[in-house]
């Protein structure tokens, strides 16, 4: 085939395409032609070799006359390359109604603090006496490409499935109202990590602590059962950070038992107040002290240890100096005087 069809015409599908200057040209308009433009062109070849009968031609490959003839209309037109698809772009798109002076100044005050949000720009402009709504703000730093992505997606999958967040207006009044979990990471020096797992009741202060070699969340579930057989009291609801210790098997096992579990916000350690100043107790009272182990079994023994002192024995200034089973000891007898005195009047 070489050279042979200079300056000759040349079918495809017994579609004449107009004469070429070369092989090199007319390799040119195939390649050009999309998979889906080469399969038109069948279809219009097969209805001309059978009487450019439009309705049989339709029939035969199960697609609509109007179709097929925009097909021939485009070929007639446009030639060869008229057959490839469209693009579907709308003719008359959305154009920006923001002032490019607004525009200009929310993407200064975003380069001038990275971190704030569209919320906080949105209440800067509103001094500057501009008013913009934060859907406009966020659109705009989309566009100039001043959103981290991996942010993004991350508090867009985090928006479909929102975390509870502690109940506004909630009183504790009863022991077990509210368990505050943690863990600690204990820093032996001689080789590997231990981990503190560490539940507090909010009223009484009284702990449970335990001691595993990872942080995981089967880990975290077995501490929760430990906790439930060790609390003298019913734990009505938990409230924990957003680690990994608390996702999966722990949540899980919180449905399962049917114990609301409450997600303090994210970066948010003083919401987590009363087990943050219970671990500052350990790292003075306990782990300064030398009692930091490699070991893993001895590390459980002294903080068995430790949380009877913590239980039994350290007076505690929150509770007027009481220990916290003393403190515990007393509620109940109020409370049982106290449905005495109820009885009595009934």
């Amino acid at each position: 085939m070489k050279q042979r069809y200079s300056g000759a015409n040349m079918t495809i599908y017994g579609t004449t395409i107009p004469i070429v200057r070369g092989i090199a040209q007319s390799s040119f308009v195939t390649s050009s032609l999309t998979e889906a433009a080469k399969h038109r062109l069948k279809i219009i070849d097969w209805c001309k070799n059978h009487g450019n009968n439009i309705s049989l031609t339709s029939r035969h490959f199960g697609i609509g006359r109007s179709s097929l003839n925009r097909w021939i209309k485009e070929l007639r037109l446009h030639g060869i390359l008229g057959l490839n698809e469209k693009s579907r772009r709308p003719k008359n798109t959305r154009q920006a109604t923001t002032p490019w002076e607004i525009s200009s100044r929310i993407v200064a005050l975003r380069k001038q603090y990275p971190a704030w949000s569209k919320y906080k720009i949105k209440a800067m402009l509103k001094k500057q006496k501009i008013y913009v709504s934060e859907s406009t703000i966020g659109r705009i730093l989309k566009k100039k490409n001043l959103i981290d992505k991996k942010i993004s997606e991350k508090r867009k999958k985090a928006a479909l499935k929102p975390k509870a967040r502690f109940p506004r207006g909630f009183k504790v009044s009863r022991p077990g109202d509210m368990i505050q979990m943690d863990i600690k990471h204990i820093m032996p020096t001689a080789s590997r990590k231990l981990y503190q797992f560490t539940a507090i009741d909010v009223l009484t202060k009284r702990r449970v602590l335990a001691v595993y070699s990872s942080e995981s969340s089967a880990n975290g579930a077995l501490f929760l059962k430990k906790c439930i057989n060790e609390f003298p009291f019913v734990i009505e609801n938990i409230q924990t950070d957003n680690g990994s210790t608390f996702q999966k098997y722990f949540d899980e096992l919180c449905k399962e038992l049917k114990i609301p579990h409450y997600y303090i916000y994210p970066r948010s350690p003083k919401q987590n107040c009363y087990v943050e100043i219970s671990h500052g107790a350990d790292e003075r009272e306990f782990y300064q002290q030398g009692n930091a182990y490699s070991d893993i079994e001895v590390m459980r023994r002294k903080i068995k240890e430790w949380e009877h002192i913590w239980n039994n024995i350290r007076p505690h200034a929150s509770l007027n100096y009481l220990t916290p089973n003393e403190y515990l000891e007393k509620l109940q007898n109020t409370n049982i005087a106290t449905r005495d005195v109820i009885n009595l009047q009934t």
